[in-house]
């Protein structure tokens, strides 16, 4: 009887932790893998499984049965994910990114959350009918129970997010623990019956509705296809694509580059205001580094300006999407790491370097600091440049890029920023911000050597006319030991994340 009490908790502990890891990633292409996100799942967590606990102690006086009946009711909840997941998320978008995250966990997981906590009470009270003494059991429970999470958090970002769909990964687990309470319901005297529930998880599993393969794109009565859906460690990736036109690669939703098809240049403004004003800075630049790939559309800017480049992808997939799906060449040298663990081995030295790592809401603050940006500086030949790509609101005054401003002044000579013009008849006013920053930033007279597609020309153009501005003085400076740019422009980035909600079906962003 030990050893089934000890191999249930630990079983337990997983499935807890299989629960709160990918519901998470199950939450994010909806609201994003930001810090709210991950505080809504936590927090919703916690609450659940206290109250489980609570609910736990009561049910100890209500026979043998209690504990197969949380066991099997976790479990044919967590089945039903795959069915009401689409409808549920969609209708919970409007309360917000946190709101929306918190209200999506309790509902899709705080029921399965709240028996898993009960089964610990349960189970110590059984070791305590068993004749062990009630601090040995729980001493005894616990540690098995948490060795069991500790296995969990592993098989699930190691194994099952990148290469299980989230709603087998939920709906599976939802099946082990009904087999789990099958198996108790039999011993305490239950039907051969019983052992058919888990084959009725599976068979819930099954009834998710089929993932969307083209979006309306507005009213122009155009469709943007799914080219390819792809699960990885960093989010759901999708690439989406108007024949003829556009093809784009999206991350947790959130729109990571896109390729004008007829010219495979870019199709949007933001990756060519970092090639142009890595010209209009050095002109005869030779070399570039790329924190973040995107889709790849300006490491292909760059290698047809002749530079030598590599880039540096935490993101295996979007490396793979890149080549696959949008021409990045095969000379682009690609480094799959972190960009600052990079930075902190690479003896190189660039003359450009792009630091483009923001994920939607997801802010790289690491990669702001200061001591991150004397890093940067380190890697960059004599006369090299730094650009960054960053977004603020239309008149540029946001505490985010205020803050962004006063490292780069307090660790470079120089930094300019151009502003994202805005066309008259548009009301939206979050833009992107281009940063370039370094000794003796004296424009060039060459012309900008790039022939742009009709799609970006106009902004460009509209960039060179109206010039940068003097990066501002006067900003708080983040550093790695304190450091709250990821919190100082969420309002910002979570807006950003409310307009990729309004663009895309929510079918669209299933696995």
């Amino acid at each position: 009887m030990l050893q089934a009490i000890l191999i249930t908790a630990f079983l337990e502990g997983m499935s807890v932790l299989v629960v709160e890891i990918a519901g998470a990633r199950a939450l994010a292409p909806y609201f994003g893998a930001s810090l709210h996100v991950w505080t809504a799942q936590i927090t919703a967590t916690l609450l659940f499984l206290a109250l489980g606990y609570g609910m736990g102690g009561l049910l100890c006086r209500r026979g043998p049965m209690a504990l197969p009946g949380v066991l099997v009711f976790a479990g044919i909840w967590l089945a039903l994910y795959p069915a009401w997941r689409t409808g549920l998320l969609s209708a919970l978008t409007p309360l917000g990114i946190s709101g929306g995250a918190f209200a999506a966990s309790a509902a899709l997981f705080g029921p399965p959350l709240a028996c898993m906590g009960a089964v610990s009470p349960l189970l110590i009270n059984r070791m305590g009918l068993g004749g062990m003494e009630g601090g040995r059991a729980a001493g005894s429970l616990f540690f098995t129970n948490t060795l069991g999470g500790l296995a969990g958090g592993w098989l699930t970002a190691l194994v099952l997010v990148p290469m299980v769909p989230m709603r087998w990964v939920l709906a599976g687990t939802g099946a082990g623990l009904v087999l789990l309470g099958a198996i108790w319901a039999r011993a305490r005297g239950a039907g051969q019956g019983v052992l058919l529930l888990p084959l009725l998880c599976i068979a819930l599993g099954g009834l998710g509705s089929t993932a969307a393969r083209a979006i309306p794109i507005g009213d122009s009565g155009l469709f943007a296809k799914v080219v390819d859906r792809i699960q990885s460690p960093a989010g759901a990736i999708h690439v989406l694509e108007v024949p003829g036109v556009w093809r784009s690669l999206r991350l947790n939703g959130t729109d990571q580059g896109a390729m004008h098809i007829p010219t495979g240049d870019s199709y949007h403004p933001f990756s060519e205001y970092l090639a142009f004003a890595s010209h209009r800075y050095h002109p005869d630049a030779r070399s570039a580094l790329l924190l973040g790939l995107g889709c790849g559309v300006l490491a292909k800017r760059f290698h047809g300006m002749g530079m030598e480049v590599t880039a540096v992808e935490i993101e295996p997939e979007v490396t793979r999407a890149a080549r696959e799906h949008f021409g990045l060449p095969d000379a682009v040298r690609m480094i799959d790491e972190d960009g600052r663990a990079f930075l902190r081995v690479d003896q190189g030295h660039y003359d450009i370097i792009v630091l483009d790592a923001f994920a939607g809401e997801s802010s790289p603050w690491y990669l702001l600091t200061r001591e991150a940006l004397q890093e940067i500086k380190a890697r960059l030949a004599p006369g090299g440049r730094l650009v960054i790509n960053s977004i603020t609101l239309a008149e540029g005054k946001t505490e985010g890029l205020a803050r962004l401003e006063a490292a780069l002044l307090d660790v470079f000579d120089e930094a300019v920023v151009f502003l994202e013009p805005r066309l008259p008849m548009e009301t939206e006013d979050l833009i992107n911000a281009t940063l370039v920053a370094g000794a003796d930033l004296r424009p060039t007279e060459q012309p900008y050597p790039i022939e742009l597609n009709r799609h970006v020309a106009p902004f460009v153009g509209d960039m060179e006319g109206l010039g940068p501005r003097p990066a501002r003085a006067g900003g708080v400076v983040d550093t790695d030991d304190f450091s709250s740019l990821e919190m100082v422009d969420a309002d910002l980035r979570l807006r950003w994340r409310a307009k990729v909600l309004e663009s895309l079906t929510a079918s669209v962003l299933q696995d």
